[in-house]
């Protein structure tokens, strides 16, 4: 039995309130606590919290003076302890939970990092689950798995059983803040979503491949939920994963994917389907890869989404890339580019021809630069032809053409095409191989602006991938103006900031002398609902431009290494720019050493 003399005995909890109040127990259950206990249990907290160095004797004597003062007819009601310690900024939640799961002996888990089942959650209503900060996670074979940021709650607990009419309750400690994030996001989904996955379930069996499935009301009402919830929430990419027991759902935010719910393995075969028809690929094909392209309509605006599927051992997998619209293209100011940057890269924009290169791995953020190179140029007076495989953005104003092998439409095909179209500024989605290449350079020498991408580490690689294709140093040296490497970094979320001083650990490990931050104001985000407790929201490009100068052009064709660009003029390096971001408080130096390379950069 758990009592107050004997707080660290572990067990699940059940629907009796015999018992004087405690974390759990398999048989028992709980019972509101006496004033005699309360006094005990707040006292026992405040211990614990000393103990752990949260807080130190005399702050709690205060806490508990403050908490004695402020009874119900103050209008405020009596706080919790854990409350008014993170209130007065004396501790965090994660903090106050860590204590609670000590005193009572339960887990404490972060649900940052654990999806939770709408259809489980749903198992008692928002407002109860609001009212008592609580949330159901899992139904077990020996009853409800349920976080809770105050378990010593009995009354709600006992809300909880008889709402669900589950006996047994096994509690685990989080904090408010994230319950509050998971409530939010669980009925973000909708009710229709969770009714969905339950008539879903009941609907069909393992066996059921019958391809009508797809047009039945709960897989659509499903799948738009779904979508919209991932519009919502700013995700880039939705993956349907069928798994041997379920169908994971994740979502791609901030360039992380997070799990965010899971639904019957049943369900999976009409998702799919559904998907297949309006992305107009072929239902009855399940052996092979698909690609297709559908438009969805979130809160009233169209959005397009690629659609891919890949045959695995537990079904087809879809992943479903959701683009960007022509109103969010960001402009050259926003994405991220230092104001030197901002310069040298306007500067050969205006001019009437050369080569720039875009260059960075997938996911960099390569395309929403291109497009906001292309909208800086967009003028009557200039006839601007894109060639991408496939077009991802539509924008008003230019011809966009799309690459198509199977009718023989490559990039060299298609380039030779467009150079016979009067163009005046030509952007070619990537540079592939040595005819693409050759062509594209040679546009740039015969009065076009000429706009590509290719996959290299840094701006300097990229000279050095095109010798590697066969294409003369002194062509490469003659044609390109400019090439421009990326990566893109997490902002801090707004809504928690605050000010950080990044470990001795971190700063060694960027090369960074803690000196020279003097001046600097370097922050973290500490996790709330805008961000989903990741302390990040947004990304922002961390540049490194390289100007083909004059200097570097001469000392390139003489010996075309990689190490001769980088000892032939001075440019600021992709991790020198992300230190500034960091430096400005609008990323953190943890941030920088996950994305960027170590290569003992300076602050300045």
């Amino acid at each position: 039995m758990q009592t107050a003399d004997n707080p660290k005995v572990k067990t699940p909890l059940s629907a009796s309130r015999k018992t004087v109040a405690g974390a759990a127990r398999p048989t028992g259950g709980q019972a509101l606590p006496s004033p005699r206990h309360e006094r005990t249990m707040r006292r026992r907290l405040g211990e614990v919290l000393v103990s752990h160095g949260v807080i130190d004797e005399t702050q709690l004597d205060e806490l508990l003076a403050e908490q004695a003062a402020l009874r119900p007819a103050d209008g405020v009601g009596r706080l919790r302890l854990g409350h008014l310690v993170v209130a007065r900024a004396l501790g965090t939640e994660e903090q106050v939970a860590e204590a609670l799961g000590d005193l009572l002996a339960l887990d404490v888990v972060d649900l940052s990092t654990e999806p939770v089942d709408p259809t489980v959650a749903q198992l008692i209503p928002r407002s109860m689950a609001e009212r008592f900060g609580l949330i159901v996670l899992a139904r077990e074979a020996t009853g409800l798995r349920l976080a809770a940021s105050d378990p010593t709650n009995v009354l709600a607990l006992d809300d909880v059983r008889i709402h669900t009419r589950e006996r047994s309750l096994h509690v685990v400690v989080a904090t408010p803040t994230q319950i509050a994030v998971q409530i939010k996001r669980v009925w973000s989904i909708g009710d229709d979503a969770a009714d969905a996955v339950q008539l879903l379930s009941i609907e069909h069996d393992e066996s059921d491949d019958d391809d009508d499935n797809a047009d039945q009301t709960p897989t659509v009402r499903l799948l738009d939920a779904l979508l919209g919830d991932a519009v919502r929430g700013g995700a880039s990419d939705i993956h349907v994963e069928p798994q041997r027991d379920a169908v994971r759902i994740r979502y791609r935010i901030d360039g992380l994917l997070r799990d965010m719910m899971t639904v019957p393995r049943n369900a999976g075969p009409s998702m799919i389907s559904r998907l297949k028809i309006i992305s107009g690929l072929d239902i009855s094909e399940r052996r092979i890869p698909q690609d297709g392209r559908t438009r969805i309509s979130v809160d009233g605006t169209a959005i397009d989404a690629r659609v891919s599927t890949l045959p695995a051992i537990h079904g087809e997998k879809v992943v479903i890339r959701l683009l960007t619209t022509t109103e969010h293209v960001p402009g050259l100011d926003s994405i991220g580019l230092l104001p030197e940057q901002l310069d040298t890269l306007q500067r050969s924009l205006n001019v009437s021809q050369g080569l720039i290169l875009i260059t960075g791995p997938t996911g960099s953020g390569k395309t929403n630069t291109l497009y906001a190179a292309i909208s800086q140029v967009i003028t009557p007076e200039r006839n601007v032809v894109t060639l991408e495989d496939p077009v991802e953005i539509q924008l008003p104003g230019i011809t966009q053409v799309n690459v198509n092998l199977r009718s023989g439409m490559t990039f060299a095909t298609g380039l030779r095409a467009i150079l016979r179209q009067d163009p005046d500024v030509i952007l070619v989605g990537e540079i592939r191989d040595k005819e693409t290449a050759e062509l594209a350079l040679r546009a740039s020498l015969t009065g076009h602006l000429v706009l590509s991408t290719v996959h290299t580490n840094g701006a300097a690689q990229a000279l050095t991938r095109l010798v590697d294709m066969e294409i003369p140093p002194f062509l490469v040296a003659s044609s390109l103006n400019l090439v421009v490497a990326q990566r893109l970094l997490r902002c801090i979320c707004g809504g928690c900031s605050e000010p950080h001083e990044p470990s001795d650990d971190i700063l060694a490990s960027l090369s960074v002398d803690r000196a020279t931050l003097v001046g600097a104001n370097p922050r973290r985000g500490t996790g709330c609902l805008k961000c989903g407790m990741t302390g990040y929201r947004g990304r922002l490009g961390a540049f490194e431009v390289l100007p083909v100068t004059a200097g570097v052009r001469r000392a390139f064709a003489h010996d075309p290494t990689e190490q001769t660009l980088l000892d032939s003029d001075h440019f600021i390096t992709l991790q020198e720019a992300a230190l500034r971001h960091a430096a400005s408080g609008r990323t953190t130096f943890e941030e920088v050493l996950r994305v960027t390379q170590v290569d003992a950069p300076q602050l300045g």
